[in-house]
């Protein structure tokens, strides 16, 4: 391995505490966690992404419909069936962690990759075939609701150097793959990349290093002193200038600048977009600045430049998603007119948290937002940071109340509770809903958001219920038998039974304190493995000797079922 590579590599494993992986199954996290885009690497626990020991030819395979992951047929139609459009992305990867590359090994990944794409994926994969399956599910239900047809991404990975990456021989097998790829009517636009040592540590380095860009302010007015404020300027940048923010190196948008933006992209068929791209396509576009509200940037640290210029590092975009975006996609029409049309901002230099919340909230509360984008920002939210920050449970897991939060401190990954995974944790631990768990985020919030973060709850099941989800997923990393996965959820929920024989406290209950002590308490014991083994059996006994289907897992009927067993004991 690269030698530069190996020390990043072995600085991953480390934070995320995959010491006791196998190094090859390690390295393709290493991959994912820099190539894949981090509201993708939010949806999952990472050791989810590695497909079944022995897979040929793949070694990651992402799915993903409108932004949100699909591992398998029966979730297809709660990701679709409300959709009006659907924009579907396939991802397939190769991993290698060689220094040299061969060509037959880039031919063997474009095999597998056509049998993903033709849903003849044999068996003994299981994972691999259940994606394939997901994909063909789209296809048999929902072809019809396609915006286009699926784009596919392959990339195949390895440390090799640039002048292996150029070689002849290299070059062409890739070119095959590409053509017999394309070849397929149904496969859309097709992205084939070849990855090595140069690229992986300049992913790398994109992915831990603080947002930077200069850009020239025109107009702009500096406010008076505010407190917590470093400095405040109104102003207008021009199209190019705002695309110096937004996009990455090589051109491509950079959604790390939309981390603390509580809503995301709503798309091109959306109203408000499309007027804002049709405004921009048109002798109107001059208008922009008075008939758009513009954006709003946070940054840690700014530095005026000679001219107009200023330089800004860690900022985010906290407000403007839908302009940015808008913008992003418009420019090829925009053309030299980037230079001459301009776009109302604000931005605002602090490096107090509390600050940058209430400048998120308040510039994202005027116009409709899902209530499940702004509860980062409920006195909750910070209430439960604060707990996790005191550690009385001795848990020792850091909250991260708004996504992106700690970029630039020392903070061990594994040890970050995000607000989903903290939905997750509770739902399952603690109000008997593993079945709802395993969803999508917002989906998820809307089952449960009556149900958790109220004022009245008692902050320790929460830490209570993060640390088990933690120790159980480290369980998984270490000796735990990965086919219990599809359980995790129940497992939770059963383990709290068998904990406490029977039922445990309500949230808002002075008595479940102590209950979420003694189970930090416990799971910090030696032998915690074994007894997350202990209960991932009871629950497969309750089953009827088997693993519950996928499908049974996701329906009340069961939970209650194992409920009621786990009770008589």
């Amino acid at each position: 391995m690269d030698p530069l590579i190996r020390g990043l590599f072995k600085e991953f494993r480390e934070t995320q505490e995959l010491l006791g992986m196998a190094e090859s199954d390690a390295f393709e996290l290493f991959v994912a966690t820099l190539l894949l885009r981090d509201d993708v690497l939010d949806q999952v626990d990472m050791t989810d992404l590695l497909l079944d020991p022995a897979t040929i030819g793949i070694d990651l395979a992402i799915l993903e419909v409108n932004g949100e992951l699909v591992t398998q047929r029966s979730e297809v139609p709660g990701v679709c069936e409300n959709k009006r459009s659907l924009e579907v992305v396939l991802t397939l990867m190769q991993v290698k962690a060689s220094t040299s590359i061969s060509s037959s090994e880039i031919l063997n990944f474009g095999d597998a990759a056509k049998k993903v794409l033709s849903n003849t994926v044999p068996s003994q994969h299981p994972k691999l075939a259940a994606v394939s399956d997901a994909l063909f599910g789209i296809f048999d239900g929902y072809a019809s609701k396609l915006k286009e047809r699926p784009r596919v991404n392959l990339a195949f990975v390895s440390t090799a150097n640039d002048a292996s990456l150029a070689d002849g021989n290299v070059l062409d097998r890739a070119a095959t793959v590409q053509r017999e790829v394309q070849a397929l009517s149904y496969v859309g636009e097709l992205a084939f990349e070849l990855y090595g040592a140069t690229r992986i540590y300049e992913a790398s380095r994109k992915k831990t290093q603080a947002n930077e860009t200069d850009i020239v302010l025109e107009k702009a007015v500096n406010l008076p002193g505010m407190p917590g404020i470093n400095q405040a300027i109104l102003g207008v940048v021009s199209v190019r200038e705002l695309l110096k923010l937004i996009q990455t190196e090589d051109g491509t948008l950079n959604e790390r600048v939309f981390y603390d933006n509580v809503r995301g992209f709503k798309g091109e068929e959306n109203d408000v977009n499309q007027q804002i791209i049709e405004t921009l396509g048109s002798p109107q576009r001059a208008l922009l600045p008075v008939l758009n509200n513009g954006v709003t940037v946070v940054a840690r640290s700014y530095a005026p430049k000679p001219g107009d210029a200023v330089s800004l590092t860690g900022y985010q975009v906290v407000n403007g998603c839908q302009t940015s975006h808008c913008i992003y996609l418009a420019q090829e029409s925009l053309g030299d007119a980037a230079d001459s049309v301009y776009v109302p901002i604000r931005l605002v230099v602090t490096d107090d948290e509390d600050v940058a919340t209430r400048i998120i909230r308040a510039t994202n509360s005027q116009t409709a937002v899902n209530d499940s984008d702004l509860v980062a920002l409920t006195k909750f939210q910070k209430r439960l940071e604060d707990f996790y920050l005191q550690d009385q449970l001795g848990a020792g897991l850091t909250y991260e109340r708004r996504a992106g939060q700690f970029y630039y401190r020392d903070v061990t990954r594994t040890r970050i509770v995000t607000i989903s995974e903290q939905m997750r944790a509770v739902a399952a631990t603690f109000l008997d809903l593993p079945h709802l768990a395993a969803r999508y985020p917002q989906h998820l919030y809307a089952e449960v958001g009556d149900s958790i973060f109220d004022d009245d709850h008692r902050l320790a099941p929460y830490v209570a219920s993060a640390f088990a989800a933690y120790r159980l997923e480290t369980a998984f990393r270490t000796s735990l038998e990965a086919e219990y996965k599809p359980i995790r959820y129940h497992i939770l929920m059963a383990y709290k039974y068998e904990l406490f024989e029977g039922r445990s406290a309500r949230l808002n209950e002075r008595a479940i304190d102590q209950r979420s002590q003694q189970m930090v308490d416990l799971l910090r014991q030696a032998d915690y493995v074994s007894a997350f083994r202990a209960t991932a059996q009871r629950i497969v006994e309750v089953a009827g000797g088997q693993l519950p289907t996928a499908d049974r897992l996701k329906r009340p009927p069961f939970t209650q079922e194992l409920i009621s067993r786990l009770i008589r004991g």
